[in-house]
């Protein structure tokens, strides 16, 4: 069989998105392997298509998941890689020396309030967003940073209301607190940053608009 057409990539990336491949990137490593299969085959395209998914079904979905389990890692260490610059550090210490200000003023308590709805309105808005991405870009997410939104969102709860009220009754130092709280905005305000590092590199390496 000749080189594929367009057309023909369109239909196998259409045929890999059936069978519940999702994310750009790893479409696009997926269709390479298709294609270079297909291309050597004999007869009808479309015949030989159907024949390919269904044969490699089960190979396929469990590459994907591998695939997963890999931009979860990626994502991971490139956050925390990301902890370490001078970048974030600035961005603590600005974050701590407002929440500082505001508890010169208002106590500890003012602060912690400050918190928990920052905490209240940050996760309906990451979620919100995430579900906008889904349903308008759903042939245009990419691993690693979808993954990496998904998992350090559900973090959120954990860090900002169940952790919350333990170092809240903690018999430590305000100061240290202020720092915790620093620390998790930091935190989050860095996985922003990150995610939008990664979105802008997918966008510019698969040339997606």
């Amino acid at each position: 069989m000749p080189k594929l057409t367009t057309d023909q990539i369109v239909a196998i990336d259409k045929a890999l998105w059936d069978i519940e491949i999702r994310f750009l990137d790893i479409r696009v490593e997926m269709i390479d392997h298709a294609a270079t299969s297909l291309e050597g085959m004999e007869g009808d395209f479309n015949v030989n298509l159907e024949r390919y998914i269904a044969d490699n079904k089960r190979e396929l979905r469990k590459n994907y998941r591998q695939f997963k389990m890999n931009a979860w890692i990626k994502g991971v260490k490139l956050l925390f890689s990301n902890l370490f610059t001078v970048r974030f550090m600035l961005i603590l210490a600005g974050v701590y020396a407002l929440l500082y200000v505001d508890y010169s003023f208002q106590g500890r308590e003012g602060v912690t309030t400050i918190f928990v709805l920052m905490s209240a309105l940050a996760f309906p808005v990451l979620w919100i967003y995430y579900l906008y991405v889904g349903f308008t870009k759903q042939k245009k997410q990419f691993s690693t940073a979808e993954r990496l939104l998904e998992f350090f969102g559900g973090m959120l709860i954990t860090f900002c209301f169940l952790i919350r009220d333990r170092i809240d009754k903690a018999e430590i130092e305000d100061t240290a607190k202020l720092l915790y709280y620093a620390f998790i905005i930091s935190f989050y305000v860095m996985m922003v940053i990150t995610y939008r590092f990664l979105i802008r590199f997918y966008n510019s390496r698969y040339q997606v608009a």
